[in-house]
């Protein structure tokens, strides 16, 4: 056999292995465009230009009003700068999914080198301790997921979690909580830590530095959490928001008045492409600017299946305007699951 033989072929990575958009996908999404959900969104928006361009169209061909119109030139001066509001609105939006993203990239990076480090450094010297902190480690993914979609009443967490971080007392989130889930399970890790230190009495120079390194890293936990919070509790600027909206509605409202005399009765179908593009971008920035939403392709315990709502999550798929955070939490949960089953 050659030499050359034995060595492997080299493969170029595949780009299409993953969840993510294919570019010979365009024929389906022309076809999908009644369907959207963007669309759906929107309708009101593109319903009452498409009237408001009809009855300028109308007075101009039938009542002789030929003075209706403005100038062309003005109003594609002002959309230049609707131009460079709807891009500051819609990366403000993306700016937060993407800081959602890395936190929850932060919290499997965490979780993984907390489970390795519990199975190779504390279980073997502090069993009872590091059983305890284990439970919490696995049900920290489930219970970060359930903060992120605060106010969400599909979101949930399971009798059996409750039951962990607050005792037998208070089996779901209707009972008096005084303090949040995240930072209830955060205190209980750290304390499972400090209770390692006393479990096991010899060899205490190395193992209380493993743990030192453990107690870091469930700050990093800290961290992502905070930072989770921050995109739940801040949005951005309102007023920012409500002149984009309102620059963005007086602007297509009276382009048909720019329109009208030179186009006729083709300002229609073009007045409905521009409102489409314009109001899908600005509603774009709205929906991912709260990354978080309780979509999952599969049956999760932290949704409840028995609350019929009429909001995004259920008429969406993964990742098309977020991060389906009970996916993410469950990939993050099992793969903390294997390492822990680990000998």
């Amino acid at each position: 056999m050659s030499p050359m033989r034995l060595i492997p072929e080299a493969r170029r990575p595949q780009t299409d292995i993953g969840m993510r958009y294919r570019s010979d996908d365009w024929i389906r999404n022309i076809l999908s465009i009644p369907r959207s959900y963007l669309l759906r969104r929107i309708k009101s928006h593109l319903l009452f230009d498409q009237i408001v361009c009809i009855l300028t169209l109308l007075a101009r061909k039938k009542l002789g009003w030929t003075w209706l119109s403005i100038p062309l030139l003005g109003h594609n001066l002002l959309g230049s700068f609707l131009g460079l509001l709807i891009v500051f609105r819609t990366n403000s939006g993306y700016a937060r999914f993407a800081d959602g993203r890395s936190y929850w990239a932060k919290v499997s990076s965490t979780c993984r080198c907390l489970a390795l480090e519990s199975v190779s450094h504390m279980r073997p010297y502090a069993p009872k301790a590091s059983e305890e902190f284990e439970r919490l480690l696995l049900a920290f993914p489930d219970v970060l997921a359930y903060t992120c979609l605060a106010g969400n009443k599909k979101a949930r967490l399971p009798p059996f979690e409750w039951e962990l971080l607050y005792g037998k007392e208070v089996v779901s989130d209707s009972d008096h909580v005084l303090l949040d889930p995240c930072t209830v399970i955060l205190h209980k890790m750290h304390k499972c830590l400090y209770n390692a230190s006393y479990e096991h009495t010899s060899d205490k120079r190395l193992f209380d530095l493993h743990l030192v390194s453990m107690g870091e890293e469930v700050n990093h936990l800290s961290d992502a959490l905070s930072g989770c919070l921050k995109i739940i509790d801040t949005p951005v600027p309102l007023s920012y928001s409500r002149h984009t909206s309102r620059f963005l509605t007086i602007w297509c409202g009276i382009l048909p008045l720019a329109i009208a005399p030179d186009l006729g009765w083709l300002a229609v179908p073009l007045m409905m492409t521009v409102s489409w593009l314009l109001y899908g971008l600005e509603e774009i920035g709205h929906l991912i600017e709260q990354p978080f939403v309780p979509v999952t392709d599969k049956p999760s315990y932290l949704i409840s299946d028995d609350v019929m709502d009429d909001d995004r999550a259920s008429k969406t798929q993964p990742f098309d305007i977020g991060l389906p955070i009970c996916s993410v939490a469950e990939k993050v949960r099992v793969e903390v699951e294997k390492i822990l089953k680990m000998k």
